[in-house]
């Protein structure tokens, strides 16, 4: 990712964006059934309801995530003078500042995409619905971004700081391929992204399912009222999906890292050349 410039950056963010969410959906909406309680289905009209917003909120999100990282990542190692070790950890703070920025634009997107799969109605009709009666900020279509942002620092942190530090270790330490390394990195970012952060998106989940507050009202008030039903296991629910959702995001935006930057800069700058 440092070797690219930031334009190009977005570009392979938005390349990972429509491979993984065209992929991926039916684990993206067996994690909000679940974390909301409602049934699992197999039916691809009601899997792939809301597919324009996710794939916008894919697109949207990843490019401000490899955009924003990119940047940092490049800066740190500029500038940095450290060890080895410190540039590794500077870099897994890169990506969960991009991770960060990034649940700013996905929380109304993400409020859009569960209130269609709930309700259903069209992608231009939800958040005018919604902004017609609970606004835009975060009684609105802001709803959840406190736990958005908790969320998406810890998942891009895995993603797009953990991920390239274990396969670099693999490969260098202990000699593996790197497709092996790129597997496993991909396995261990993953799942710990994806187990760490999850109680943020279940929190976030029931808050923008329940835009009307029946049962959820805020961060703290939601945590309590998913614990009294179920126990602190409740933040778990959906993990599962949502963890085989991530691993298979991380594996695929991990191998789009290795194999589409030379292909990105010989579209961009028309010679292929590396960035000196």
């Amino acid at each position: 990712m440092q070797a690219l410039d930031e334009r190009e950056n977005v570009l392979l963010g938005v390349s990972v964006a429509v491979i993984e969410g065209l992929l991926l959906q039916p684990t993206l909406y067996w994690k909000n059934a679940r974390a909301q309680g409602l049934p699992l289905t197999l039916s691809p009209r009601i899997l792939y309801r809301g597919i324009g917003a996710s794939l916008t909120n894919e697109a949207g999100q990843m490019s401000i995530q490899f955009g924003v990282t990119g940047l940092l990542k490049a800066l740190i190692q500029d500038g940095s003078g450290g060890t080895d070790v410190s540039s590794q950890w500077l870099s897994i703070g890169a990506a969960a500042g991009g991770g960060m920025v990034a649940a700013v634009f996905a929380t109304p997107v993400e409020l859009v995409m569960i209130q269609q799969q709930r309700f259903g109605g069209g992608v231009a009709a939800t958040p005018l619905r919604v902004m017609r009666r609970f606004g835009p900020g975060s009684a609105g279509l802001f709803r959840g971004l406190g736990p958005a942002v908790s969320r998406d620092a810890v998942y891009v942190g895995g993603m797009l700081g953990v991920t390239p530090m274990v396969q670099e270790q693999l490969e260098r330490k202990h000699g593996q391929s790197s497709e092996v390394a790129s597997l496993i990195a991909s396995a261990v970012g993953g799942v710990a992204g994806g187990m760490l952060s999850h109680p943020f998106d279940t929190i976030k989940t029931c808050m923008q399912g329940d835009i009307e507050r029946k049962m959820y009202g805020g961060f703290a008030s939601t945590v309590r009222a998913l614990v009294a039903e179920g126990g602190y296991s409740r933040l778990m629910h959906g993990a599962m999906w949502r963890t085989i959702n991530i691993t298979a995001t991380v594996y695929i935006a991990n191998e789009c890292c290795n194999r589409l930057p030379q292909f990105i800069t010989r579209l961009s700058r028309g010679d292929g050349r590396d960035r000196t």
